[in-house]
């Protein structure tokens, strides 16, 4: 039998690799893509949970507290404000004043 060069073993070699290669790649991004879409929806989860949370604390801080009641009034105050501005600079401009009959 012949004896095979350096380069033939590393090329024979290669040639064997690279079905196991592509196998390999395969089962990789398949698992990649399981654990994704499973930590994902885990994640979204979790970001739920976080905002129902923090919305939860911050209701119970603010009621025992004691600073309700100012903050229902700056909130009705504001509210206020926003539909004062809005019909000035918006509505205004479009309505024709009614003129009382005499």
């Amino acid at each position: 039998m012949a004896e095979k060069s350096y380069s033939q073993m590393m090329a024979e070699g290669f040639v064997r690799a690279i079905p196991w290669a592509i196998v390999f790649v395969v089962t990789v991004v398949i698992t990649l893509k399981i654990s994704l879409v499973m930590l994902g929806q885990e994640v979204k989860k979790a970001i739920d949970f976080t905002a129902k949370t923090a919305v939860n604390t911050s209701m119970n801080a603010i009621v025992n507290s004691g600073a309700y009641p100012k903050i229902k009034q700056n909130t009705k105050e504001a509210i206020e404000y926003t539909v004062q501005t809005v019909d000035q600079a918006l509505v205004a401009s479009y309505v024709k004043p009614i003129r009382a009959k005499k």
